[in-house]
């Protein structure tokens, strides 16, 4: 009642039916609570039923929608009492056939002749493909090179950054773009409410963005297929920034024409999707969902959305501390998460000249774990001009000027002729100029003075899964290391806040070493860094080295309790799993389970009985 307007926000099942803003106000007789309330009453006897009740559920303070979109339906097991904060301000999903909102605002028709000329309906019967094989129910955006299509999007969000309009938010959608039409389509108009000027975020090719740069990318964003893109906007970032993803896969940084208040990106209190003033770039489109939430979302939680789905983009995500992560799916040094590596000696130099992408065992390692694997085989030469520049992105932390809490974590293969020691990490000298300061040695690895403790299994020749926890903050400052889920050593000798060799600096070098004696050739499938020492436990469920490089989420966690039968539930942010039982672990059988829903599952005492296990799709 102290909203403005005052508003009542009603749903049912988990779905919107209104912002009922009627008779409200502050200290509203019929609205506002006093101490106690009734019940199901009724005092002038005209207005009951029968009624049966589950469950009665008050809170202080008013959920969010995307908070009751997460309540569900009913359950067996009542109302949960923990529900997940979501901070997405607007999503429509389309799935009433209509313009309403998930989350938020419905939509509004720019015009009467979008209205005319927009339908919905399920995929199979509007004849494009499916959504990874399953129906979906979308609106079809028409193609016509009007200024009169399009749909107002008031996504609420109040102007951030430091400036008069927002200036940090991210767009994502599941989108299918036609393929037909002009060489470029708009996706969102924001400089004009009046649909008056050219649109701001396009499709183009198959990548998107608005021209000077705008439009880099790796071709992911083709037309005629489903894909789910993501714009994350700060403009008062240093320098402001879109960061743009296409179904998991980082496109690009895009830093050309934007800044505090820029009147091509920063949000007004409205946009228009898929306007264009100057009615030239425009194609049929078929949408599925769109998101919009306040501030921008870090690369981890993009690539935690995953591509499209027939089910919608996924309100909860994981938090996530990783900042830079590297596959080398691409054959280059591309960044999953984060910014590229780069070649130490720049390019045209002896790193690059001598570094080689491709398949694990064509290049002279083997598979992982019997799966073929894209690979970055680092040159094993005595050279201090070998190495690749990481920009970790992590802030100074632990108390002093450098980032002294930290994980490092590398699936790689040691080569098993060389030098007694190689190399993976030069953290104490930009240019190179001194000794490593992390190494495979033997069968182990650390850096001297204790620092090669361990169980020996790190052995060349092999693929592992090592990990490095610093925490130079610790009393005693240690780094802890893990070799594929097994604890080695906590390294205490040599630590300390902002310790020259244990401490980063903005940048570091992988497997560089200066004094050019310790080095071997390595391939490596996957390289991760992230803020914070992670918990032992955290460590050993990394587990060994898979073709599918380091995990990028969190390990959800099934929870158990009964009432009504019992009830399991998991994270909201847990996107892409699926329950499965099985009735024996000897010879597992395991099976989908027909009746869960969203995070959580309502089963009988028989059914319970057997094994349970969430599964990435």
């Amino acid at each position: 009642m102290a909203a403005t307007p005052p508003v009542v926000t009603k749903y049912v099942d988990g779905i919107k039916q209104d912002d009922w803003t009627a008779n409200q106000g502050l200290d509203a007789p019929r609205r506002a609570l006093r101490p106690s309330a009734i019940l199901f009453g009724d005092g002038d006897q005209d207005e009951r039923r029968l009624m049966y009740v589950n469950a009665v559920q008050i809170r202080e303070g008013k959920l969010s929608d995307g908070e009751m979109v997460l309540l569900g339906g009913p359950d067996a097991a009542g109302i949960p009492t923990d529900v997940e904060n979501v901070d997405v301000a607007g999503q429509w999903d389309f799935d009433g056939k209509s313009l309403n909102a998930t989350i938020g605002k419905p939509l509004a028709f720019f015009s009467e002749l979008a209205k005319t000329e927009t339908t919905f309906g399920l995929t199979t019967d509007l004849g494009i493909p499916d959504i990874d094989g399953v129906p979906a129910m979308v609106m079809a955006v028409p193609g016509a090179l009007d200024l009169n299509i399009g749909y107002v999007m008031t996504h609420g969000i109040a102007p951030n950054g430091g400036g008069t309009l927002v200036n940090q938010y991210t767009l994502i959608m599941d989108v299918f773009v036609a393929t037909t039409g002009p060489g470029a389509a708009s996706l969102l108009q924001v400089n004009s409410d009046s649909n008056g000027d050219d649109g701001d975020l396009f499709w183009q090719g198959n990548n998107f963005g608005q021209g000077n740069g705008g439009y880099n990318g790796t071709g992911q964003f083709t037309a005629g297929a489903w894909h789910r893109m993501v714009a994350a906007y700060d403009m008062a970032a240093t320098p402001p920034v879109v960061t743009k993803f296409v179904d998991d896969i980082k496109q690009d940084d895009w830093t050309a024409n934007q800044g505090l208040d820029a009147p091509r990106r920063s949000l007004r209190p409205t946009a228009i999707l898929f306007g264009d003033g100057d009615q030239d770039e425009r194609r049929a489109m078929w949408v599925n969902s769109i998101q919009i939430r306040a501030g921008k979302l870090s690369d981890a939680q993009m690539t935690a959305l995953g591509g499209p789905s027939a089910a919608g983009i996924p309100l909860v995500l994981p938090d996530s501390r990783i900042t830079g992560h590297w596959d080398f799916e691409a054959g280059n040094l591309n960044a999953t998460i984060g910014k590229p590596l780069a070649y130490f000696d720049g390019p045209g130099g002896l790193t690059e000249t001598d570094t080689q992408f491709g398949d694990a065992a064509a290049l002279g390692a083997t598979d992982i774990n019997g799966e073929p694997a894209n690979v970055m085989v680092v040159p094993g030469a005595l050279k201090r001009e070998i190495g690749y520049v990481m920009t970790h992105g992590i802030a100074p932390n632990g108390g002093g000027s450098l980032v002294n809490q930290y994980t490092l974590i590398m699936d790689v293969f040691v080569g098993t002729s060389g030098p007694g020691a190689a190399s993976l990490l030069q953290v104490n000298s930009d240019s190179n100029g001194d000794d490593g300061d992390l190494f495979w040695q033997g069968s182990d690895f650390g850096q001297g003075n204790g620092g090669y403790n361990g169980t020996h299994i790190f052995k060349a020749g092999e693929w592992h899964r090592v990990a490095a926890a610093y925490n130079m903050a610790a009393n005693p400052p240690v780094v802890t290391k893990f070799v594929d889920g097994i604890f080695q050593d906590d390294w205490t000798a040599n630590q300390g806040l902002d310790a020259p060799r244990r401490a980063l600096r903005p940048t570091a070098i992988l497997f560089g070493d200066g004094d050019q004696d310790e080095r071997r050739t390595m391939w490596v499938n996957s390289v991760q860094i992230r803020a914070g020492a992670m918990s032992k436990a955290d460590l050993a469920s990394l587990g060994g080295p898979s073709a599918a490089g380091i995990p990028i989420g969190t390990v959800p966690v099934i929870k158990a309790s009964t009432r009504g039968g019992v009830h399991l539930s998991w994270s909201a942010a847990a996107v892409g799993y699926v329950l499965e039982s099985t009735a024996s672990l000897t010879e597992p059988n395991w099976q989908p389970v027909v009746n869960s829903h969203l995070n959580s599952a309502t089963l009988s005492p028989v059914e319970a009985q057997g094994f349970f296990r969430l599964r990435k799709l």
